[in-house]
Parts: C-alpha cells; structure tokens; sequence
C-alpha cells in the first residue's frame, strides 16, 4: 500500500524541513512526501529546493489556503496511485510507527475511512493538544478531547469519532473518490468538521488510534491562535459549518446563539489580551459567515506588519 503525506507550507520552511524529517524516520516502507509551497512571500521556496530529493515539491503561485493546497495534494496523490493520504500539519512531528499503525487500523475494516492518532504537544510532550475528538450535534460546535490535559494514559482507547482532526487526517482513496476534495469555501479551519461529516454521511468510520503519535506546535503555521487572520478564519467557519450543516432554522437559530456566546467569551479574552487587531478579526469574520462571504478573504486590517510589507 502506497500512503502519499501532504505537507502545506505557507512562509515557514523551517518547519516544514523539521516535520520532513521526522516523517524520513518512519518505518513503513512505502511512502511519498509532497510539500505544496502556498504561495509564500519569503525564501521557502529556495530553501526546500534544497531537500527536493528527499519530497515532491508542488509551486502553487498563490495561497490557496489548507483547502486548496492540501487539495492540490491530494490531486498529485491520486494521479500516481496512493492507496491513502496522510494530511499533515507542516508544524506536526510524526513517530517512527505512526504510519504503519493508521495503516493496520485502516485495512482492519472496509467501512473505516478514515484515521487520526494522538496528537501531542511540541516541545511539552507530555501534554494532549488532541485524543480524538467531539461534536456537539444540538448546538453544532467541537471539541478536541483530552485538550492541554497531561497524558497519563487515560485516552489511549480506540474509539469512532465524528471527525479527524486536520493536523494528521489519514484518508483511504476510496473515501478521496466518493466524497471529494476539502471544500475550498472553508479556505482554512474547520474543514476538518465538515469534511467528517461529509464522509459519515457515506457510510464511513473515523477512527482514533492512540497507538500512533504525532506532536503539534499549536497553530504555528496560522501565526498563532490568537493571530488576526486565524481568528477571522475561525469565527466565519464556525457560522459556516453551522449553516451547512443545520437540519432546521430552529437548529440553526440555536447554534448560531449558542456561537454568539462562545464569540463574546472570546472577544473578553482578547480584550484582556489586547488584541485589537484580533477582535477585528472576530467580528469581520462574524459578518462574512453570516452574509456568506466565503473562500479567500484578505483585509489589509488584519494583516501582521511582517508581510503588509512584503507586499
């Protein structure tokens, strides 16, 4: 079986090189790593050039966001016969056996479409960024479990999840064939709730295994959690996923509510935080969630110094 990993890099190749590294320790014998560069405005481009014997090296001449370079990806992957595909974060680290564990999981069950391991922090490696996670139906929102917990073992059962998480989302080809590609309207965050609710709506499972390991650094790529653009990304997708996803306009009215309060709780702490420039993000993203500005949204207001002068 031949597993094709997806790395987006977007600006930080460093990180991307260090996760491409960890994944050249793996054990599984049959393997292919496809960087997709998105569009960066600094020197990644050149940089992963310089590993190019090690990946295949994908030049997207804008960012396209998670969506669309992962789909870019996953395009690659399918054109030359992968049996799964690994999205991975190019700020995650995966252990040596992470691959072939999601791969014995996958082949252990036809209606298993999907697979995500436990996903610990980096550098504190003894702390849960996710084991596996939850949906809330009635007010549609998420949860990563076990979250900033210390592992001390207490997730490390298999168990059926609603979805896998975007950080390492390991996918059967078939699953790729009969639900389709990200959906390129999310752009970035949340994707990974819609695309596990797009694959149960076919009959698959979504499968956390805990026996295989990956580390996160939380949100390095988007800048941080509490960067500008990220919340703005956040606070849309989560209006979006309810909107798509919603049975009825009671269901809807209810989540929506339900986000307003989460989003006021949220615009305290950036409050306290002063994060200005991120509660801008918040609240233009509130607004193109609900009048359905969707796909890639760029505001010279959120923008971070660093690149409004790259530009």
């Amino acid at each position: 079986m031949s597993i094709f990993i997806i790395l987006v890099n977007w600006n930080r190749a460093q990180d991307t090189i260090e996760c491409i590294r960890s994944i050249e320790s793996s054990d599984y014998p049959n393997f292919t790593t496809v960087v997709v560069d998105n569009g960066s405005l600094d020197d990644s481009l050149s940089i992963l050039k310089r590993v190019n014997d090690k990946i295949i090296l994908i030049e997207s001449s804008q960012n396209l966001g998670f969506t669309g370079g992962n789909n870019l990806g996953i395009n690659y992957a399918l054109e030359h016969n992968a049996d799964y595909v690994l999205l991975l974060n190019n700020d995650a680290f995966i252990a040596p056996d992470a691959l072939k564990k999601m791969a014995a999981v996958a082949e252990s069950d036809s209606k298993i479409g999907m697979v995500t391991p436990k996903i610990l922090y980096h550098p504190e490696r003894d702390r849960i960024w996710s084991a596996g996670t939850k949906y809330y139906e009635w007010c549609m929102t998420t949860r990563l479990t076990g979250y900033g917990q210390k592992d001390v073992g207490q997730y490390d059962s298999e168990c059926d999840l609603p979805f896998a998480v975007g950080c390492a989302m390991f996918i059967k080809k078939e699953v790729l064939s009969r639900v389709g590609l990200l959906d390129d309207d999310i752009f970035a965050v949340g994707e990974d709730v819609d695309y596990g609710m797009r694959a149960m709506r076919q009959g698959y499972r979504i499968r956390y295994v805990p026996t295989a390991v990956a580390w996160h650094k939380e949100s390095v790529s988007a800048g941080g959690k509490d960067a500008p653009q990220y919340v703005y990304y956040q606070s849309r997708n989560m209006i979006l996923i309810q909107r798509l996803w919603a049975k009825n306009i009671l269901h809807l009215t209810l989540a929506h509510l339900i986000a307003g309060l989460h989003l006021g709780k949220r615009v305290v702490l950036l409050t306290v935080r002063s994060k200005w420039q991120s509660i801008l993000g918040l609240l233009y993203g509130v607004r193109d969630g609900l009048t359905g500005r969707l796909g890639k949204r760029e505001y010279a207001a959120l923008a971070t110094d660093r690149f409004r002068k790259r530009r």
